[in-house]
C-alpha cells in the first residue's frame, strides 16, 4: 500500500483510476494519465489502485487493493472503487475517472467545484426517463476524509451479500451519501458516447441511431465523453473524435 498522502495545498490535482483484472489493457491507464495531464493546467499526481502484483511506473502512485475472492470480471470489478474512500490510501480531494472515459476539453471548471459536496454524474438514464435521478460513478470529485464513512461502513459489511443487494458501486454510494450532500456535474459537460455523441445520438423509441453512419458530434460545452456499456474507446478509433482525443 502506498504511504498515505497528507492533504496538499500546492494546486496539483490528485487524480485516480482503478484497474483490476483483465477487463482493460494497461494502455487505458496511460491514455487517461495523458488526457488528465493535458487538461489540468496546474499538473496532476496520478494514483493507480490495483492488485499487489501489477507493476506501476514510477511517475504514478501505486495503491494495493484489498482483494475480495469472487469479486472480479467486468460486472464486478467496479466494486473495487469503494476502496477509493479509504483514508489509509489518501486524504484530501480526489478526482476519479473510469478508464473508459475520454477527455475532450479543459477540466479546470470541475476542480473548482467545492468539495464539501460529493460530485458525480447524473445517471444517463435520464435521457430515457426524465425523472430518473440515479448517479453514475464514472467521474467523481470529493474530499476523501469528509466522505470516509463510505469506506468505514462498507468494510463492516458482508461483501458477497452487498454485491447481491446492489447492482453496482454507484447504487451503494448513492444510498449512503445523503442526498443533500450530493451534487451532479452540469449535464452539458459530460456526454454519453453511445446515447448522445455517436451517430447523432440514440433514438430510444426506434432503438436505432439518429444519424446512422455519421461521425461523432460533440457538444461544444462538453469536456468528458463517458463510455458506459459497449463500445469502448479502443473499438472506436476509426472515428476522428476518438482518434484526436484518446491518446
Amino acid at each position: 500500500m502506498a504511504k498515505k498522502n497528507r492533504a496538499r495545498t500546492d494546486g496539483i490535482i490528485d487524480c485516480a483510476c482503478v484497474i483490476h483484472g483483465s477487463g482493460y489493457d494497461w494502455i487505458y491507464v496511460e491514455k487517461l494519465y495523458n488526457m488528465l495531464s493535458r487538461n489540468l493546467q496546474h499538473g496532476i499526481r496520478f494514483h493507480v489502485y490495483t492488485e499487489h502484483d501489477r507493476s506501476v511506473p514510477p511517475h504514478m502512485i501505486k495503491h494495493c487493493l484489498i482483494d475480495w475472492p469472487g469479486i472480479s470480471g467486468p460486472k464486478r470489478s467496479w466494486w473495487y472503487k469503494m476502496q477509493l474512500f479509504n483514508t489509509e490510501h489518501h486524504v484530501g480531494n480526489l478526482l476519479y475517472f473510469d478508464l473508459d472515459c475520454v477527455i475532450v476539453n479543459d477540466l479546470q471548471w470541475l476542480v473548482d467545484l467545492p468539495t464539501q459536496h460529493f460530485w458525480t454524474i447524473r445517471d444517463f438514464r435520464y435521457l430515457q426517463r426524465q425523472g430518473h435521478s440515479g448517479m453514475n460513478s464514472s467521474v467523481m470529485w470529493w474530499n476523501v476524509e469528509k466522505f470516509s464513512h463510505v469506506w468505514t461502513d462498507f468494510e463492516k459489511l458482508d461483501i458477497a451479500q452487498t454485491v447481491k443487494k446492489y447492482h453496482g458501486d454507484q447504487d451503494y454510494i448513492g444510498s449512503v451519501i445523503e442526498y443533500n450532500q450530493r451534487r451532479n456535474f452540469e449535464q452539458a459537460q459530460l456526454q454519453s458516447w453511445r446515447w448522445q455523441v455517436s451517430e447523432g445520438g440514440y433514438n430510444f423509441t426506434s432503438r436505432k441511431p439518429k444519424q446512422p453512419g455519421t461521425v461523432a458530434q460533440i457538444d461544444p460545452a462538453a469536456s468528458i465523453l463517458v463510455f458506459h456499456g459497449r463500445p469502448k474507446p479502443h473499438e472506436c478509433t476509426a472515428d476522428p473524435v476518438i482518434d484526436r482525443f484518446w491518446r
